[in-house]
């Protein structure tokens, strides 16, 4: 049967990729090449637009401010690191002294308080009380005295004898008295400048009781008024007043405080030494074998518990101190050879044993002379001029120094560092100059 056509049916067709419209800037890219085309037909491109096109390519590049970035900050780099160098300029000489080895086996030397030859010596004096809590074993009525330390000055030039129950006198009246007859040496020179002289002693109140409990005060000699010597010898306290009481009292056993007297022993002695170490001056030496220890009982005080009782001492430290370089230079005497105008140091001092000779007086302030032995190893480096080395090394040459330290016959030998490097003479600022010393080549 013929069909119509309005009968027949057209299959849709599948999209093919020739039948994806072509977009219009692919026509363009398409179309022929200018050169193919007759000049005629396209006007010329201006040429100012043609230099500003690439003018602003060349602006718009990250290439060259990079590089330019670069340069300023490594110029900038090198003119911070040359201004630090010349801001930190200067020198530094560092030496090796002159040194001997010397050894000491029993040596006796001598010193003493007040000549003018030889080594002199000074007394470092103080005193700690202490006191360690006991356990109360009973009660007990007490009646006693206050006691403490007090240091007598004696402004005159010759010695003073106090005999025993000797008088000193508070501003309020109060009187506490020595126990012992004394001597208080006369005044000295120390350090160029006259001194009084001074003695350390313990005192007790007049009367029992604890009003006489006071704390540091002055004192005058009752018994000296209307003479010189009231002016020119008095007192000052050491230590205040303490221990003065009536009344029943806690007491420990006899056990309990003889345990405790040797752990306050110990203790005291310890501190006293660390104290008397502390007070020396940086240029002094103390040995604590050169030194003597005593302990006075302290009248027993409360404790806050009520089974308790506090045993109290009060422990006492003389010791002799030596100028280290005074020191230095009477040891190394016959062992090693020192020019006039050279001076030693021995920096192990410390490590010697220093002790008395024979049996010396427990108040090291009686004596005016002590001999001592001393034992161990140790160096002696001389001293050389530091100031003096540093001023002939001002704006020197680096090849001067051989020459310079001809004048310096206690330095074995030195090295040198200036900065900055490029330079090669020291500065003219002599606070820009460094010296040190090497006890090691």
């Amino acid at each position: 049967m013929t069909k119509n056509i309005e009968d027949i049916i057209i299959p849709e067709r599948k999209r093919s990729i020739r039948d994806i419209p072509i977009p219009e800037r692919r026509k363009k890219q398409e179309s022929p090449d200018h050169q193919f085309l007759h000049k005629e037909n396209y006007p010329p491109e201006p040429q100012e637009d043609l230099n500003a096109y690439h003018q602003n390519n060349k602006n718009n590049s990250p290439f060259p401010q990079k590089r330019l970035w670069l340069i300023v900050t490594a110029v900038s780099t090198l003119v911070i690191i040359f201004a630090l160098l010349l801001i930190f300029n200067g020198a530094t000489l560092t030496y090796v002294p002159k040194s001997s080895a010397i050894s000491f086996n029993e040596d006796v030397y001598t010193a003493s308080k007040t000549s003018d030859k030889g080594l002199l010596y000074s007394i470092v004096k103080l005193s700690v009380d202490k006191g360690v809590e006991v356990p109360a074993s009973g009660e007990v009525e007490v009646v006693r005295k206050a006691s403490g330390v007090i240091i007598i000055y004696n402004n005159n030039n010759a010695s003073q004898r106090l005999r025993a129950t000797t008088r000193f006198e508070t501003p309020d009246g109060k009187i506490y008295q020595i126990e012992d007859s004394i001597i208080v040496p006369g005044r000295s020179i120390v350090g160029g400048k006259e001194q009084p002289g001074t003695l350390e002693v313990r005192v007790l109140a007049e009367n029992y009781g604890e009003d006489f409990n006071i704390g540091l005060s002055d004192f005058t000699l009752p018994g000296l008024q209307g003479t010189s010597l009231f002016s020119t010898i008095y007192a000052r306290s050491k230590t205040e007043m303490t221990g003065g009481f009536v009344g029943t009292e806690k007491i420990a056993s006899e056990q309990d405080r003889r345990q405790a007297k040797i752990e306050l022993d110990a203790l005291l002695r310890e501190e006293l030494i660390s104290e008397a170490r502390a007070q020396v001056p940086e240029d002094f030496i103390m040995f604590p074998s050169l030194s003597s220890v005593t302990f006075d009982d302290l009248p027993q005080t409360q404790s806050q518990s009520e089974d308790t009782t506090m045993i109290n001492m009060r422990g006492n430290l003389s010791g002799l101190m030596f100028k280290r370089s005074d020191l230095s230079n009477q040891l190394s005497l016959n062992k090693i050879t020192v020019n006039p105008g050279e001076s030693v140091t021995i920096p192990e001092l410390k490590s010697l044993e220093l002790t008395f000779v024979g049996i010396l007086s427990v108040d090291l302030l009686l004596p005016n002379e002590i001999e001592f032995t001393v034992t161990g190893d140790a160096t002696a480096v001389w001293q050389t001029d530091e100031v003096a080395l540093k001023a002939d090394l001002i704006g020197k040459h680096k090849k001067d120094i051989p020459s310079i330290l001809k004048n310096y016959p206690t330095v074995l030998s030195a090295t040198v560092t200036i900065r900055p490097f490029w330079k090669s003479s020291f500065p003219r600022d002599g606070s820009r100059i460094t010296i040190k010393k090497s006890l090691t080549e």
